[in-house]
């Protein structure tokens, strides 16, 4: 599986604060791509904050859920999170999404708040996954969320959730949330393509609120720097949460199964994320013996080759199931989601600490205080 193996390389390489030699050695010629990309990346900003490169006004208050690195942080549960929250309260959200990984490229509507309109080959599993999870969300893709504004306001968007658009900054917004991985925030600490980050620490100075995943997983000192920093920036105290696992379903994500019938089973894992140690370390907790791991890119769509090959290995092992991921699952070839041995975790964030600050951060937000 050359995918899974490219995976792993770039896993060891973007994640560890200290990658090895060997690795190191495989991408030094990636580090000076990261110095280009830095320069561009500044020079953009500068441009923004110049007026140079414009941004555009929306008629209804614009809220972002982003991060710095590429993936991995949690950043999916977090805007499912927010979008309820705006449910709950009786808005009309719409999220507008890039829809990174599908085959289409264009302006399309993914759920229109009533129905799921494409899957997830054309829509993205992100936005495809947000919609089934939560009835009666419109989700919106496009290359230019700018340009979807409009079209989700004319179809009763009270509010827009952009969807990973802290960097997309050509539409204005009332909030940015930013999102960081509190057991490993910062990776390798370098910037694409040698690391993880698509901007260096110091953007979080245009954030409003920092949200930190995994906040259980990290150790208290790292945790009380983090809330500094963020403080620091923001000027606000961050959300702590963790992935806190709600339940398990079946291959085509339908039914709930119970968190105990892991307990004991030998299992397979089969992810396509940017960071699978999170999903082994989170079914491990649940009580299962993982026997096989087979990790792909983030955002990979399995043939039907792949996901049966995986299935053979982990049968030679004794593995009774085969666990992925909800966003996973949304992408499994038609012949095999159906597979009775295949099951998905769903995923939530639990907030575990500041939820009067999120819930002032959002009001703040939807009367339209605006952070840029």
């Amino acid at each position: 599986m050359s995918a899974a193996r490219g995976a792993g390389l770039r896993e060891r390489l973007w994640w560890s604060p200290r990658p090895s030699p060997g690795d190191r050695l495989l991408g030094a010629p990636l580090l000076l791509a990261e110095g280009l990309f830095r320069a561009g990346a500044a020079a953009r900003g500068a441009l923004h904050d110049a007026g140079v490169l414009s941004s555009k006004q929306a008629t209804v208050p614009v809220i972002s859920v982003g991060n710095l690195a590429v993936g991995g942080a949690g950043k999916t549960p977090v805007a499912l999170a927010i979008a309820g929250r705006l449910l709950g309260a009786g808005r009309r959200p719409a999220v507008l999404s890039r829809g990174y990984g599908a085959t289409r490229g264009d302006d399309r509507v993914v759920s229109d708040g009533e129905r799921l309109l494409l899957d997830a080959a054309a829509g993205g599993d992100e936005p495809v996954l947000l919609a089934r999870r939560l009835p009666g969300l419109r989700v919106l893709c496009g290359p230019d969320r700018a340009r979807l504004a409009p079209v989700a306001v004319a179809a009763g968007a009270d509010v827009l959730l952009l969807d990973d658009g802290f960097q997309h900054r050509r539409l204005r917004r009332d909030l940015d949330v930013v999102v960081l991985d509190a057991s490993n925030p910062w990776g390798n600490g370098h910037c694409l393509p040698f690391g993880p980050n698509r901007e260096p620490r110091s953007a979080l100075s245009r954030a409003g609120l920092v949200w930190l995943t995994h906040a259980d997983r990290a150790g208290a000192g790292e945790l009380d720097a983090l809330r500094a920093l963020a403080r620091d920036f923001t000027g606000n105290d961050p959300i702590d949460s963790r992935h806190a696992a709600r339940d398990l379903t079946n291959g085509r994500l339908e039914g709930s199964i119970p968190l105990s019938e892991l307990a004991g089973r030998r299992v397979g894992l089969l992810t396509g994320v940017a960071r699978p140690e999170n999903v082994r370390r989170t079914v491990e907790g649940l009580g299962a013996k993982v026997v096989g791991e087979y990790p792909f890119p983030d955002h990979h769509r399995f043939s039907e080759r792949e996901v049966v090959a995986a299935m053979e290995a982990v049968r030679r092992e004794g593995g009774e199931w085969m666990v992925t991921t909800e966003k996973d699952a949304v992408r499994l070839p038609e012949a095999v989601a159906g597979d009775p041995r295949i099951f998905a975790v769903r995923i939530d964030a639990e907030v575990l600490r500041g939820e009067e600050v999120l819930g002032a951060a959002l009001c703040a937000a939807l009367l339209g205080g605006s952070t840029e």
